[in-house]
């Protein structure tokens, strides 16, 4: 009996611990749907936050690659982790070779000086803003470096041109004082050795008088020339072929440039600009006869016509000495000239001719040695082409 008691009291533990557990496994089970269901949820929520995420980066990126100016991100070794397309398009670099090279083996050089920072790239030369930023977490650690370049060349140029613009408003006027304070003596000057020449024909003093005259002619043609820079160029505007008016420059100082043994190779081709063709001529003359004397011994002078931006250009180099860069902003300035006899008018003048044409000269020191004069001519599209051919037609009978 007593062996029956306690099976039974076995059992009837065994019993209340069953249902015991089963009471846990039921709490157990909701635990588990419940941690199911939380953790559907918590992953719904990662993956809404990771394509948050693509889509911030993705948004970031192309914000970036939008940006004109260079960006390049390097990692905490300087290392390049990320360019912008600025950066392809302006210092030539390649997103698939670059990343992970070095900053300071990157193929471009930048110099800092007095007037600024400058970039080499490519045998491109840009005057530059140039910043670095660090990149530091929420602990204040360096991650990285954001390197920022900015292209001001074309800004440095319009301020130089300002600059210049500026200086020849202020000699163009003290020039046009000159030459009304200068012209009247001078005609009395001329007509009183004119008749003392007379006067003295056939004596030893014939010569004397002559040289006089000549001097004064000499005065005047410079006078002339101040006079031409100071007033306003007023140019007859009309469709011509830009080749022309060098080809015509060249023909006239033919004699010069062969007597000093000078060869000419030329690229001309049939661009189309609007303006006046004599004083076009007058400008390519003054450019073509600098470089011509800046040969004394002879050598190559090379005539290329291109395009740039709305431009048609025609680019003008010689194998002399070169521009000293020191001086490179002044030869456009009116008696600034690095000949012993030279006036400093020449290119004055060809400047300001360009400037009634809504162009420009740029002047640059060839690397190979000697000078590169580009000329630029506001190019005209066939519709402006063809309104200007009706109006001369209408106004003349003829086609240009």
């Amino acid at each position: 009996m007593e062996q029956v008691s306690k099976l039974n009291e076995a059992f009837q533990n065994f019993t209340e611990a069953s249902k015991s557990l089963e009471t846990y496994y039921d709490k157990l089970s909701e635990r588990v749907q419940y941690l199911t269901h939380e953790l559907e949820k918590k992953n719904e929520q990662l993956n809404e936050a990771i394509l948050e995420v693509g889509e911030s980066k993705d948004y970031l990126q192309t914000v970036l690659q939008s940006i004109g100016e260079v960006i390049i991100v390097l990692d905490h070794e300087e290392k390049i982790t990320m360019i912008n397309k600025a950066a392809e398009d302006l210092i030539g670099l390649d997103p698939a070779t670059v990343r992970g090279t070095h900053f300071n083996d990157v193929d471009m050089e930048i110099e800092t000086g007095k007037s600024g920072s400058q970039l080499m790239a490519h045998g491109k030369k840009l005057d530059i803003i140039l910043s670095r930023s660090e990149v530091n977490d929420s602990e204040g650690t360096t991650r990285g470096y954001v390197v920022l370049i900015k292209d001001i060349t074309r800004i440095k140029d319009l301020e130089k041109q300002h600059e210049r613009n500026q200086r020849l408003i202020s000699m163009g006027e003290m020039a046009a004082t000159i030459v009304h304070e200068i012209r009247s003596p001078l005609c009395s000057i001329e007509l009183f050795s004119n008749m003392l020449s007379k006067d003295l024909e056939g004596t030893n003093h014939s010569d004397m008088a002559n040289g006089i005259s000549t001097g004064i002619k000499s005065l005047n043609n410079i006078l002339t020339n101040m006079l031409f820079f100071a007033k306003p160029q007023r140019p007859s505007f009309i469709s011509i072929r830009l080749s022309d008016s060098v080809s015509e420059s060249l023909n006239m100082l033919a004699p010069l440039i062969d007597v000093r043994g000078i060869k000419i190779a030329s690229t001309l081709s049939d661009k189309t600009v609007n303006g006046d063709i004599e004083l076009l001529k007058q400008v390519f003359m003054n450019v073509i006869l600098n470089a011509v004397q800046a040969m004394p011994g002879g050598g190559n002078l090379s005539i290329n016509m291109g395009k740039d931006g709305d431009y048609a250009t025609v680019a003008i180099s010689d194998e002399g000495e070169g521009i000293k860069t020191e001086i490179i902003e002044k030869i456009f300035d009116p008696f600034f000239s690095t000949k012993d006899k030279g006036t400093g008018l020449g290119l004055a003048i060809a400047h300001k001719i360009m400037q009634s044409h809504e162009g420009f000269i740029k002047a640059n020191r060839n690397e190979t040695g000697g000078s590169t004069f580009c000329v630029y001519v506001p190019e005209i599209n066939n519709e402006i082409n063809e309104e200007i051919q009706e109006k001369i037609y209408e106004e003349t009978g003829k086609i240009t």
